[in-house]
């Protein structure tokens, strides 16, 4: 591994994990206060983001042998990024389910491109080390991302959030793309 690609590998794990950190430690709080949904509903929200991000993980992984890992990462943050903004417009909770199935959609699209990218991007003999360093980055991150969200929310509100964590993952498909072009 390269010293220039220590700042790319800091920079990935903490954008990837603020555009969706921000969100875990206030979204209960959000699906309650809007929705006047139940801890049914929060429970059952995230288990229809999680098994749809499951389902579409093996296609998703088709698709990066198809048509390449940049381009499907990029589709998926992109796609992300709408999910996220989407929460600003959802005032029904069936709308909330929808959001939550595409958003699983998106995270299934983002996670083997985002590992095959990692595996290109590290040094064999070093990958250990590269994933060790993308981890503790995306773990800080986590942690940052959950006093930023509480911060934010009581400040500001919910909407401020979701157009910041929108821009997180958005700025991760580009710097993706980015990166990719200066490196052929």
């Amino acid at each position: 591994m390269q010293r220039a690609e220590i700042p790319l590998i800091i920079t990935l794990g903490t954008l990837s994990s603020l555009g969706v950190g921000l969100l875990g430690p206030v979204y209960p709080i959000f699906v309650v206060n809007r929705f006047s949904a139940s801890i049914v509903d929060v429970g059952l929200l995230a288990a229809v983001f999680s098994l749809t991000a499951a389902i579409f993980k093996t296609p998703a992984g088709r698709l990066v042998d198809l048509y390449g890992k940049e381009k499907i990462f990029f589709a998926g943050v992109m796609a992300g990024a709408v999910c996220s903004l989407s929460y600003v417009f959802a005032f029904d909770l069936m709308q909330l389910y929808i959001i939550e199935f595409f958003f699983g959609v998106a995270y299934g699209l983002q996670s083997p491109a985002r590992l095959l990218l990692m595996v290109d991007i590290s040094e064999k003999g070093k990958r250990g080390l590269f994933f060790g360093i993308f981890e503790s980055a995306y773990d800080i991150a986590g942690a940052v991302a959950a006093l930023l969200s509480v911060a934010i929310v009581s400040t500001l509100g919910f909407e401020p959030l979701f157009f910041i964590c929108s821009g997180c993952q958005a700025t991760t498909g580009f710097f993706v793309l980015k990166s990719r072009n200066t490196s052929h």
